[in-house]
């Protein structure tokens, strides 16, 4: 027996559909719409000019194919992709894409888009993909890259943002907020991320990236001069202070003792050296540069991201439908009346059927799993609660039955709705999980009979 179709897979057809019809033939938002539906998760990085949005998208990809430097070197959107899509369909004729194996490759598409703090005209086309335009949308997901430990400036951005791209419940779990450049900021990492959690109402997902170290290690960056070097710091009393030394104190201590280059070598790719001390440590008895860059790779945290990324990619169901559903919205509001009629029929046909349901219930399962909807209650009835609303058949991926007591699902859910302070949200939220748990049970009972 075939698996349903997905949700962006209905969608597309309904877009080939509509563009069959010759008030709408070869409509471009249409056409692109339809190819979003079939690719993985488009997700733009976007940031001002001299973030490391580049260096952070070079460690990503693994190869260092997007250009950097310290002024503004992006000047259009260019996708990243797995080599298997072929000559894929993108959101403008001006976006260029790349095709390169990575290690998210085939879940997600990586858009590099043109920093947002210049003169320039390359930020227009940023932000026609950010909100409100004609090509808002055709990104899925977000990763919005800051410096400075701080996300007060960008806290506004984030807001409208998530205006724009809310799904169900108003979720907003497509955005992801990545403090880069963290070699440069004197607070721990989890410090950072509790303050940025406090800065910020919106519900967002958040990393901190050294994307130095990650790029360099790798994209070959780490080799037999940073080794040495790391292995004559060792030897160094300052290097074992209460704080870091700087890199020109360093440099006088280390005198003729390594030979030119090397010490800047090691500067480059790991940036501010409040790390150094860290490094040095982990990295004793390492003698060959593969060891060390895999050093480099788990302290830049740059793995913490990609699994961000892939939770995303998880639901990549939800997020490109949700997108593609706010883009044909948008396009309907924009075209004459006749063609316009024709979008809102297939808008109303498509949210009429079970399919809408689906994504309501995924954006429940995250809202449980990433925010304090189910507060309160223990982490077994929050996880089961998940499943019940991911597959509430029963089926899983990797089991012909959800080990899930529905009805005690049910009974802890419906007191958790029933109290009186609970937010609106948190209602609506438990609302669907009591629904599910009872189709659940009814299931079975037919199953049984």
């Amino acid at each position: 027996m075939s698996a349903a179709p997905t949700v962006r897979a209905v969608i597309a057809r309904h877009c080939r559909e509509l563009l069959a019809d010759p008030l709408l033939h070869d409509d471009p938002t249409l056409r692109d719409i339809a190819a979003q539906c079939g690719q993985p998760l488009r997700v733009l990085l976007v940031g001002d000019v001299s973030t490391g949005k580049s260096t952070l998208l070079n460690a990503l990809i693994a190869g260092p194919l997007a250009a950097t430097a310290f002024e503004e070197t992006t000047s259009s959107v260019t996708w990243y992709h797995g080599p298997e899509l072929t000559d894929p369909v993108l959101p403008d004729p001006g976006h260029r894409s790349v095709a390169t194996d990575f290690p998210l490759a085939g879940r997600v598409m990586l858009g590099d888009s043109p920093g947002l703090n210049t003169l320039s005209d390359n930020p227009r086309e940023t932000l026609r993909m950010l909100g409100g335009s004609d090509l808002t949308g055709a990104a899925a997901a977000f990763v919005c890259v800051m410096v400075g430990g701080r996300v007060d400036q960008w806290a506004d951005g984030l807001e409208q943002l998530a205006a724009f791209s809310a799904g169900p419940f108003d979720l907003v779990g497509n955005i992801v907020a990545v403090m880069a450049k963290v070699d440069l900021v004197p607070e721990g990492v989890d410090e950072i991320e509790r303050r940025v959690s406090d800065d910020v109402t919106t519900p967002f997902r958040f990393a901190a990236v050294n994307q130095l170290m990650a790029a360099a290690a790798r994209t070959g960056g780490v080799d037999d001069r940073i080794v040495a070097t790391l292995d004559r710091l060792r030897t160094l009393p300052v290097i074992r202070g209460r704080s870091a030394p700087a890199w020109e104190r360093l440099a006088e201590e280390v005198g003729t003792a390594l030979p030119p280059g090397h010490l800047k070598a090691l500067e480059q790719a790991v940036g501010g050296p409040a790390w150094l001390p860290a490094l040095v440590a982990a990295t004793a008895g390492m003698t060959t540069p593969g060891a060390v860059a895999e050093e480099f790779e788990r302290m830049s945290r740059i793995r913490s991201l990609e699994a961000v990324l892939s939770d995303l990619a998880d639901d990549s169901d939800l997020f490109t439908s949700t997108a593609a559903v706010l883009r044909l919205r948008r396009l309907a509001a924009g075209l004459e009346p006749g063609p316009a009629a024709l979008v809102r029929a297939r808008l109303a046909a498509l949210t009429a059927t079970t399919h809408t349901s689906g994504l309501h219930r995924r954006a429940a399962a995250r809202l449980v799993r990433h925010t304090d909807v189910g507060s309160g209650l223990t982490e077994h009835e929050r996880q089961a609660a998940q499943a019940l609303l991911r597959w509430p058949d029963g089926g899983t991926p990797d089991r012909p039955a959800a080990e899930v007591d529905a009805g005690a699902v049910l009974a802890r859910w419906t007191a958790y709705a029933a109290d009186p302070f609970r937010d609106s949200r948190s209602r609506e939220v438990a609302a669907l999980v009591v629904e599910t748990a009872r189709h659940r049970l009814r299931t079975v009972r037919q199953e049984e009979s």
